[in-house]
């Protein structure tokens, strides 16, 4: 069959599962990062400007462990990865191949040398499949890669269907990226000459429904002024010139004067050019022919002052740090609360659960916590509205995080403090880590409330046996302290409990900065 029989295939077999309270069911642990989101693109790119890589495949694959229980199987070739089933008591198939950069691609071979009847470690999923026909299978994006090696397993296993937890085929592959959040620059030229006699808010709002998400599925939520710069069949010369238009029309339209360009497909704030003089377009010519030679649509939106907040402790030192929160939905349900992210530059590094009485309690704005959580349920009800149904998208929305701004524009806004969302990652995220771990707090009768992640940079030497062993020496009675996983030189993850988020954020700090140490605690 071709790639669209595999998806029309996919989804009629392959199903979302929304677990229900108290219910629980084997899983079959399947993560890796996705081409939809150009994680190798982005790894090759640091490699060749001389910086470190992210290593996204490996530290997805080995911090998707957390997730799993005895119960269940995982899947993986690394050794971080092994190391993790090991330490948690998980049953693992070790496939092996460290020659392809997704794993869904060493699947993919691996699943052809084994029609060919070749022994291969997929005998042992086969089976394990067949004897537990109620399995989820847990997925980071069900993307067509992921697709054909479900399908296949399906024929192999003898199954009717499989249930997974990630998102329908069609959210999957259309809607986990950025380029339906703005209208594209054509469109908005092409608005009336009465739109200037619009207020900010009423012109931001008029364009907003020139959007794809609007116009598809009805999705009405605030947002930053933006526009859609299109690539795909686009010659290098249009790109450009469409780029210089929008900086043109945030100008013009809003009194701004800075921007960023940011990548529609990327993940992790990966290829993201930010706080550009919008007047300077020689520089933004220069960086729109650096992102035409990419190869996907980008946005240019307006550059935030971000309001800030204060957190961390005297071990570490508090500081303040900027606003960005994101809503989750989980189950396909909203899920409690939101996380405040943290950041280094553009990129990840954590997040800081917080509810309505913690948001507050950090001296954040009550209306801008409601904003996002309003928000939030607008974007479940788009998927499951009438315009879904012709877009195929329909019930389509399990799991996925949308990340939020809040801050000042400046310009036509003046000192108006807005929120807007900036990012859709509409597949499993980091954030599910954090969740994760405050469930298993409550399993564990902690009474701690607030709960935070951090992602820091372990030492070459370090093992997630050593930080397991750190966190445990750490932790304080009627607390927790978790080590999630450990990618040496690369990508570490740490989880900490508090009575109050600022508590739980210096918690984890201070577990980073143990660890970071030359001769952590035993």
């Amino acid at each position: 069959m071709d790639t669209a029989a595999v998806a029309r295939a996919a989804g009629e077999a392959v199903r979302p599962y929304r677990a229900r309270p108290g219910s629980t069911a084997p899983s079959l642990l399947l993560h890796t990062t996705t081409p939809l989101l150009k994680a190798f693109d982005g790894d090759l790119a640091a490699l060749l400007s001389g910086r470190e890589p992210h290593d996204v495949t490996t530290y997805v694959e080995a911090r998707s462990v957390y997730l799993g229980t005895p119960d269940d199987l995982t899947l993986g070739r690394t050794a971080p990865w092994a190391e993790a089933a090991a330490l948690r008591g998980i049953p693992a198939v070790d496939i092996g191949d460290l020659d392809h950069y997704y794993l869904t691609h060493a699947l993919l071979l691996m699943a052809e040398a084994h029609e060919e009847r070749a022994d291969t470690p997929l005998r042992h999923v086969i089976d394990w499949l067949r004897d537990r026909p109620d399995a989820v299978v847990r997925l980071y994006a069900l993307d067509v890669e992921t697709q054909i090696f479900l399908l296949w397993l399906l024929r192999r296993t003898g199954l009717a269907e499989l249930a997974t937890d990630a998102n329908s085929p069609a959210v999957a592959t259309g809607w986990n990226r950025k380029n339906h959040i703005h209208p594209t620059v054509a469109d908005a030229r092409a608005m009336p000459a009465s739109t200037s006699e619009l207020s900010p808010e009423e012109l931001l709002a008029a364009e907003q429904r020139l959007g794809r998400a609007h116009r598809r599925l009805g999705l009405t939520i605030p947002v930053l002024p933006g526009y859609t710069i299109a690539r795909t069949g686009v010659d290098q010369d249009a790109f450009v010139a469409d780029v210089l238009d929008a900086a043109a029309l945030l100008r013009t339209r809003y009194g701004l004067s800075r921007a960023a360009l940011k990548p529609a497909d990327a993940g992790d704030g990966a290829r993201i050019v930010g706080n550009l003089d919008l007047a300077d377009t020689d520089r933004l010519a220069a960086e729109a022919r650096t992102a035409h030679a990419v190869g996907d649509d980008h946005l240019l939106e307006a550059w935030v002052t971000f309001l800030t907040v204060s957190l961390g402790g005297e071990e570490t030192g508090a500081r303040r740090v900027p606003v960005v929160p994101s809503g989750h939905i989980r189950h396909g349900q909203v899920a409690e609360g939101l996380t405040l992210q943290m950041l280094d530059g553009y990129s990840w590094r954590g997040n800081d659960y917080v509810d309505e009485a913690g948001w507050t309690a950090l001296g954040l704005p009550r209306d801008a916590y409601r904003t996002v959580r309003a928000a939030l349920e607008a974007v479940r009800e788009a998927f499951r509205g009438p315009q879904s149904v012709a877009d195929g998208s329909h019930g389509g929305l399990v799991t996925g995080g949308i990340d939020f701004a809040v801050g000042r524009l400046g310009g036509a806004f003046g000192d108006r403090l807005l929120v807007g969302a900036i990012d859709f990652n509409l597949s499993a995220h980091g954030a599910e880590s954090l969740r994760t771990f405050r469930d298993r707090a409550r399993e564990q009768a902690i009474d701690e409330p607030y709960a935070s992640t951090r992602v820091f940079l372990p030492p070459a030497d370090r093992t997630l046996h050593q930080m397991a062993a750190t966190a445990r020496s750490m932790t304080v009675p009627g607390a927790l302290l978790e080590a999630v996983a450990c990618v040496p030189r690369r990508w570490g993850m740490v989880a900490a409990t508090g009575a109050g988020p600022a508590v739980a954020a210096a918690r984890a700090e201070a577990l980073v900065a143990a660890l970071t140490t030359p001769d952590p605690r035993p």
